[in-house]
């Protein structure tokens, strides 16, 4: 698979797939803003959205960067080098793919906080896009695209059931603060 998308590169997709690509450093700013924004349409508070997004993308992080080295698969233009190359080079360990990772995090995210076809359609085909950027510039493989937008869908569905339940169980009022701090003082 690798070796037909290689076979098929031009110097115009080379450049739109490294931005594709690159677009993931752009996820952060989805719950930043979000947390700025005040209140949704359907009147909660966009700051506890921004949380479960931003948990979920550190926490999906955090868990891909672990799985890198300690599994320390090489890339496919190092371990097959001389047959495939690589439109641009990495320096960490292959498996799993952390943009694909992040970008699937963030789709997953906002498709469970606002479930419309809006946000839905353009949120997954753009973790797709990235995802395929990844095996186009031929830093990884299918499996690694594949896992890493598993482990990005996946701790984004925990993290948004563990924000509702935590909603659901503990409603957060400025005044709750001071009954916080009382029971938990020493």
């Amino acid at each position: 698979m690798l070796k037909c998308i290689q076979e098929h590169r031009t110097e115009t997709c080379n450049t739109v797939m490294r931005w594709t690509s690159n677009s993931v450093i752009l996820a952060p700013v989805i719950p930043a803003s979000m947390a700025l924004g005040g209140w949704a349409a359907d009147n909660k508070p966009l700051l506890a959205d921004a949380a479960t997004v931003g948990a979920s993308m550190g926490t999906s992080l955090a868990l891909v960067m672990g799985t890198k080295y300690i599994v320390r698969r090489p890339r496919p233009y190092i371990k097959y080098e001389g047959d495939l190359m690589s439109v641009t080079t990495e320096p960490d360990p292959s498996f799993p793919s952390g943009h694909s990772v992040m970008a699937f995090s963030t789709a997953t995210s906002l498709s469970l906080l606002y479930p419309r076809w809006y946000v839905i359609a353009p949120s997954f085909l753009w973790a797709s896009a990235v995802g395929y950027s990844r095996l186009y510039l031929g830093v990884h493989y299918p499996s690694d695209v594949l896992v890493g937008a598993l482990i990005g869908a996946g701790v984004a569905v925990f993290s948004y059931y563990v924000a509702q339940r935590l909603r659901e169980d503990t409603p957060w009022a400025p005044s709750d603060a001071v009954v916080l701090s009382y029971k938990f003082s020493f």
